[in-house]
């Protein structure tokens, strides 16, 4: 405390107003910075440290980090979430960095400082762009549908400082880099969920590598083996829910396996200074949401049971991602137009669909588009796992084939069960419209299920983003009622359908009904109700009563000439 007092009085004489923050290593403080120049001091450290770094996160403020009191290229970076990486010399025991503000209120922010030893690989050690000569930040920018997280390559361990180290870096060569193994890990903060205390308590959780690892999600992994390779993930986005993005770099080499984090970057997709454009949904979609939740529930309960209806609702979903998808990828209109477009399109080949049946009455065609819809719902719940971030999909055309083939899995396998398909797929697609409803309330991610497929069909360069989204206690309790709702829809509409006709009857069923004062039997074939003698047939009565002797009758009574 008194040498903090006494470089705090050197720094007033200097003309530099200046504070000191007492943080202790690997213990993360949060503290308030002001427009005064702020110090972090860290002392004594042992010769087994090869380099410290130093990082401050705040959510909405710009702040600024120099290794120097005065800031300047080079030795200085500014941002929301940031550090520093100081390699240490051969003597060196204290280090010091300065944060800076320039907002006229406090600013709350997380520092922490975390002493690496030189036996894990320097994080940012082979930059070629960022500001810093060695920089682990991870530079993050975004659309509405995908996060674009850049990173600079890291070097090879130094070694400790006790013994003769070499600190040029070894980044042009290949063997040496061979060596290094990057991974990047999430975490989702609670949807639509913007206050500070989550933000800093999902920043504490993803700052260690042993902390990544138990806290965050491993979404992939790269290494520096391939020329081409740049070093950025594509990741998918939702504007309105956090998510942390840092990545782990692994070292294998002969001497064990050793790990170092780079600075961890949270985004929200969107820009939290207007916090309007942060709902990823408005109350529109939720009175949408509630309309397809009543469609769920009818569908679930009573898809078959109304044939019809049923056949229509199927029909009007699955022509409204057909055509949502080909009028995005061929129109520049906004998504309300694309939007109003899709549902009067949809609502016209819906009704044909059902014209169709009426007129043709084969059931296996009209119940084949519910196959398709239930389908397509099973693909996309598949290629939202993990399945769908192999590198095999980053190819449109790998992808493309592998997605039909889980949309055609259903209705290969059920279609010659024609009831038996319609009412899975009603309450299979029923039951996932209902639990949409409390998901939008709820802010889960049941949705994105869905959306990620459209975004695939919606955009080319969408196969080479990373599938990553929220799957908390909520998502898994939502995913339980989504399978209980589907087991109870399909055992009620199977136990209320029970014995009755498998598909009501269409007009050219009816059609062709013969009615029994309409009957058109050539007169040849018909049998005058006199001439039936009443008998009970026998092994020697011949199968047509209109024969003798196996001969027509009228024929048998001619003589022969």
């Amino acid at each position: 405390m008194f040498l903090n007092i006494i470089l705090l009085f050197i720094y007033s004489l200097s003309g530099v107003c200046s504070s000191v923050i007492g943080i202790e290593p690997n213990q993360p403080i949060l503290v308030n910075i002001n427009q005064l120049n702020t110090s972090v001091i860290v002392r004594n450290l042992s010769v087994d440290i090869s380099y410290v770094t130093c990082q401050v996160h705040s959510q909405t403020k710009d702040l600024t980090l120099s290794s120097s009191p005065t800031p300047g290229i080079g030795r200085s970076i500014t941002g929301v979430d940031l550090g520093m990486v100081t390699v240490l010399e051969a003597n060196q025991t204290e280090v010091t960095w300065y944060i800076m503000s320039n907002q006229s209120q406090d600013v709350q922010a997380l520092v922490a400082v975390f002493p690496i030893s030189g036996n894990a690989p320097l994080i940012g050690g082979c930059n070629l762009e960022f500001p810093l000569e060695n920089d682990a930040n991870l530079l993050v920018s975004y659309t509405t549908t995908k996060n674009v997280v850049e990173f600079q390559w890291a070097n090879t361990p130094l070694g400790p400082r006790s013994t003769p180290r070499q600190i040029m870096p070894t980044c042009e060569d290949q063997v040496y880099q061979d060596l290094l193994e990057y991974s990047i890990h999430v975490r989702y903060l609670p949807g639509n969920n913007l206050s500070p205390e989550r933000y800093f308590e999902a920043l504490r959780k993803m700052l260690t590598p042993e902390d990544i690892i138990q806290n965050g999600v491993k979404v992939s992994s790269m290494t520096n083996r391939d020329i081409s390779q740049k070093p950025e993930f594509l990741m998918a986005a939702y504007p309105g829910t956090g998510v942390v993005y840092t990545m782990v770099v692994t070292a294998k080499t002969p001497t064990g396996v050793n790990t170092a984090a780079y600075f961890p970057k949270v985004t929200y997709s969107c820009d939290l200074q207007q916090r309007g454009g942060c709902t990823m949904y408005g109350a529109a979609w939720l009175g949408l949401c509630c309309v397809l939740g009543v469609v769920g529930v009818f569908l679930s309960f009573l898809g078959h049971r109304f044939f019809k209806t049923g056949l229509f609702l199927c029909a009007f979903l699955g022509f409204c991602i057909i055509y949502y998808s080909v009028l995005s990828l061929y129109s520049t209109q906004n998504y309300i137009v694309l939007l109003s477009v899709t549902v009067i399109l949809s609502v016209v080949s819906a009704t044909l669909w059902v014209v169709m049946y009426e007129f043709l009455g084969v059931a296996t065609i009209s119940v084949l588009l519910s196959g398709l819809l239930a389908g397509y719902l099973f693909s996309s719940i598949v290629f939202y796992t993990p399945f769908g971030n192999l590198s095999y999909w980053n190819r449109p055309f790998n992808y493309a084939m592998a997605f039909t083939c889980g949309v055609l899995a259903i209705p290969v396998f059920i279609l010659a069960y024609t009831k038996t398909l319609n009412i899975l797929s009603c309450s299979f697609v029923g039951t996932y419209l209902i639990v949409l409803v409390p998901d939008m309330f709820l802010s889960s991610g049941m949705k994105y299920v869905v959306l990620t497929s459209i975004r695939h069909s919606t955009d080319i360069s969408y196969v080479n983003v990373l599938n990553t989204a929220p799957f908390t206690i909520k998502e898994i309790i939502l995913t339980c009622v989504w399978f209980l709702l589907f087991l109870l829809g399909a055992f009620i509409q199977f136990y209320r359908d029970w014995g009755r006709q498998d598909f009501p009857s269409s007009r050219r069923r009816c059609g062709r009904r013969v009615e029994p004062e309409n009957d058109r039997v050539p007169a040849r074939y018909s049998v005058d109700p006199e001439e039936d003698s009443g008998e009970d047939p026998d092994e020697r009565s011949p199968l047509l009563r209109h024969t003798v002797n196996g001969h027509h009758r009228d024929r048998a009574l001619i003589p022969p000439s």
